[in-house]
């Protein structure tokens, strides 16, 4: 073999370090060619001004190559002996796509073995380790938590947004009922009395199995109980659920929330305490990448990064789109594209080129496509079914993925018509009880909006990819649309909706009235498949003209004070964590929910130094926002009763709290859509007390002011009553209504009973079944509405809401609504008697 380099003039080779000129040296694959200019613009940005920064965010439009940017600043460290160098991806499926990125570029990488061990190769500085979030952020992580963690250089995290998730989740222990049965029933047991307080119906719900029905576990219980606790979770720390966080939570569970429902209980800390993994806390260099259209705000207090770099990513500013969305909003263009006929037109069998895939937020809302014969992924089976997508050059069935919003990549053919169905859900019982406790918050709606975008991106992967996207259930479209929510979107996104909403208006000019309105959604979607060279013009018009916003800096400041309180709580500091919250009640909320939220936080901190004033700080914050805790003392219930105006003056109210009739009957579609078996029982019970309110009655839901009495109740005149109990996330193929059902509504009459006398009520237990256990006896006369009778009603409430179409609610004459009240069924006497029957008692 020659030696080469002894006979070099200069016989030291020197690496290069500058990352354009390393892409330059590198032996990448012939087929590769340049770098694009997008890359050109980071990777310089980054060497000439960023490249020393500790905390660093780069954002890059999906498609233009960011995962070679990473893997290009990581050589570039390596080379400067600033190693050792760490890229970490959200899952093992995209460690394969960075493995396969570095291979083609020439980029040398490793991966940590069957045994589990770090590469020295990684240790010694001399390749770029590709790993998982998982093989980092665990307890036993071979990183090393605290003192003991492995130092890097420089790490990376791609697709951030993703990650955190999982990082949250390495600091979550969830108990499993199933699973882990003896240890969930016996935290449910230690807290039985405090949870009953918090709400004895939506306990009986949990302890039957409701998986919807959700319960804090109030933070002076878990105070008075930390202890026992601690020995539970001890003495069950061989679990797989328990182990790989309690070396994470065992010394700090007093600083712990916990969340109880009829499937597990989760437990998590209020603030991660990411200094405990070293890899990242005490990285020289930390870099989170990230898409354009995410917001970043969430890192300050996730990953404890610099407010600074939060607020100013590197960022090509020359390039504020890529890819081409043509976004549909089918009930839009025609009321009745709803979603029940898009699901029907979509999700039967295409012998098509390309994909067709639709996104839902549960394996309960993606049975709608089953019957149609579409596939469902299973999480062991979709990236098999996506690969699928990718390579067959046939597509016969569209594919139905549930809650999986991130991480899939479906390009071109792959999908060139996505769908987008209904609002999608949190997974975890603590951003469920946020949602429930704020829905108005600018946190909840930021990270709503981000998972729609997510959502978006999944079919266009690159500047010259194109696709349909239609979005559909009245919840989504109404986020979409609102102009209180749809400000949360990026100017891109913001933009593409825009231009969804303009070609309804179009639709209703242009189209021929002999065509059907799933005719009409057919040909649009044409024009995009056929590369119509107007809609591609159109386009690229309309988006040429998009305005790069600049962010409001409100919600940097409010997680900057959140994560400062927590950081002065976690060391006693009580009253520096007080101060940081009070500044956000007084200068940074207006709504009262909010403000209620940061009253709890308040009391929360509070309950340290007075007990006496925590209680009294909790119920000022339960007054203002009934969601929240119960306090200890000191809530009394106050009745319902009839109001003076009348019904017809209160239905007026009601409708003219919105702009315009698309408005109004958006929002009636969404609560109709919540009034549904098997929609999450909150949502139901919200669905049924609005609509008490939308036909003019005095509504309100006792189970959530005092935490005791029936789900709903209406007083639909002077001292008469629709009383109402809500079982509609039982299975709808049950048998019977069990005795443990019969006793919840037999309490519930019981309570009526005793504050509101001699009153006229009818009793109605909304229930897929009519018959009741042979074990089991009413104490009252109750009525049973069943599915086909609720359904009756919601037609009923559709076809009277559009009515108001043609009409100026202003001008209507009280004759008027009620003969539309009378003519579609909603009178008093109607909803009394049409909508519920007798019940039928089993014999032995």
């Amino acid at each position: 073999m020659v030696d080469f380099i002894k006979r070099l003039k200069k016989k030291k080779i020197d690496k290069k370090i500058d990352p354009i000129e390393i892409y330059d040296n590198i032996d990448r694959k012939s087929g590769t060619g340049p770098l694009r200019p997008e890359q050109k613009k980071i990777l310089s940005n980054w060497y000439e001004h960023k490249k020393n920064e500790k905390d660093l965010i780069i954002k890059l439009h999906t498609g233009v190559g960011k995962t070679l940017v990473g893997l290009l600043i990581l050589q570039s460290k390596l080379n400067s002996n600033e190693g050792p160098c760490l890229y970490v991806c959200p899952n093992i499926y995209l460690v394969n796509q960075v493995c396969e990125e570095a291979v083609k570029f020439g980029i040398s990488y490793c991966r940590i073995g069957s045994d589990g061990e770090l590469p020295d190769a990684f240790i010694g500085g001399k390749s770029i380790l590709i790993t998982h979030v998982q093989k980092v952020f665990t307890g036993k992580s071979k990183f090393g938590i605290n003192n003991s963690s492995t130092k890097v250089g420089c790490i990376i995290l791609d697709d951030s947004h993703a990650c955190i998730d999982s990082i949250n989740n390495s600091f979550t222990f969830n108990i499993d009922k199933e699973k882990n049965n003896k240890l969930y029933k016996s935290i449910l047991a230690l807290f039985e009395e405090e949870l009953k307080e918090q709400g004895e119906g939506t306990f009986l719900d949990i302890q039957n199995e409701n998986y919807d029905s959700l319960l804090p576990i109030p933070y002076w219980a878990w105070d008075n109980k930390k202890s026992e606790i601690l020995k539970l979770l001890s003495d069950n720390k061989d679990l797989k659920s328990i182990k790989f966080v309690w070396p994470l939570l065992k010394n700090i569970l007093g600083h712990c929330k916990a969340y109880v429902n009829g499937q597990k209980i989760e437990i998590m800390p209020y603030h991660i305490p990411i200094r405990m993994f070293g890899t990242l806390h005490l990285a020289k260099n930390r870099i989170l990448m990230s898409a354009t259209t995410q917001n970043d705000s969430f890192f300050i207090k996730g990953l404890d990064f610099d407010i600074n770099a939060v607020k100013h990513p590197l960022v090509d500013r020359t390039r504020i789109w890529s890819g081409e969305k043509m976004i549909l909003l089918p009930s839009l263009i025609n009321e009745e594209s709803d979603r029940g006929s898009i699901v029907a037109s979509f999700a039967k069998q295409h012998d098509t080129k390309f994909g067709i895939v639709a996104l839902v937020p549960s394996f309960e809302k993606a049975k709608a496509y089953s019957n149609y014969g579409a596939i469902i992924a299973k999480s062991e089976d979709i990236y098999e079914h996506i690969l699928e997508l990718k390579s067959s050059s046939t597509k016969n069935k569209p594919l139905i993925i549930a809650n999986r919003y991130d991480g899939i990549d479906l390009p071109d053919d792959a999908c060139r018509i996505l769908i987008i169905d209904s609002l999608p859900f949190f997974t975890s019982l603590s951003d469920k009880y946020q949602e429930l406790c704020r829905p108005s918050s600018e946190i909840i709606n930021i990270r709503m909006a981000q998972k729609i975008e997510q959502a978006l991106g999944r079919s266009v992967r690159g500047e010259k990819d194109f696709s349909t996207i239609l979005l559909i259930g009245s919840d989504l479209v109404k986020f979409t649309k609102s102009i209180n929510t749809s400000k949360y979107f990026s100017p891109q996104t913001k933009k593409q909706i825009a231009i969804g909403i303009d070609i309804a208006e179009m639709t209703k000019e242009d189209s021929k009235e002999d065509k059907t309105p799933m005719q009409i959604i057919i040909d649009l979607i044409n024009q995009s498949l056929k590369r119509d060279e107007g809609w591609k013009s159109y386009y690229l018009e309309e988006m040429d003209n998009i305005v790069d916003e600049k962010h409001d800096d409100n919600m940097y400041e409010i997680l900057l004070l959140e994560s400062k309180a927590e950081k002065a709580f976690e060391i006693g500091n009580y009253d520096d964590a007080c101060d940081q919250i009070q500044k956000i009640i007084d200068t940074k909320t207006k709504d009262d929910l909010e403000q209620g939220w940061y009253l709890q936080e308040l009391a929360r901190y509070t309950y340290y130094t007075s007990k006496v004033r925590s209680n009294q700080i909790q119920k000022k914050a339960f007054m203002q926002n009934r969601e929240l805790l119960k306090p200890k003392e000191g809530i009394s219930y106050k009745k319902i009763e009839f109001m003076n105006e009348s019904r017809i003056k209160r239905i007026k109210e009601w409708i003219l709290k919105f702009d315009d009739f698309t408005e109004f009957n958006l929002q009636v579609n969404s609560i109709l859509d919540d009034l549904s078996f098997g929609i999450d029982a909150d949502k139901f019970e919200s669905a049924l007390k609005n609509i008490g309110d939308l036909l003019g009655f005095v509504s309100h839901r006792p189970d959530k002011l005092i935490r005791k009495g029936p789900d709903n109740l209406w007083c639909v005149k002077n001292n008469e009553y629709m009383m109402f109990e809500c079982k509609t996330e039982v299975k709808i193929d049950r048998k019977d209504i069990s005795k443990h059902e019969v006793g919840q509504m037999n309490t519930h009459c019981g309570w009526f009973e005793k504050e509101y006398n001699e009153a006229k009520v009818k009793r109605i237990l909304i229930i897929p079944t009519k018959e009741v256990s042979y074990y089991a006896d009413f104490t009252h006369e109750v009525f049973i509405m069943r599915k086909g009778k609720l359904k009756t009603l919601k037609k009923n409430i559709k076809a009277y809401i559009k009515e108001f179409k043609n009409y100026d609610i202003r001008d209507m004459s009280d004759e008027k609504v009620q003969e539309l009240i009378n003519h579609h069924n909603l009178s008093i006497e109607n909803l009394e008697n049409m909508y519920c029957e007798s019940y039928y008692q089993k014999k032995q």
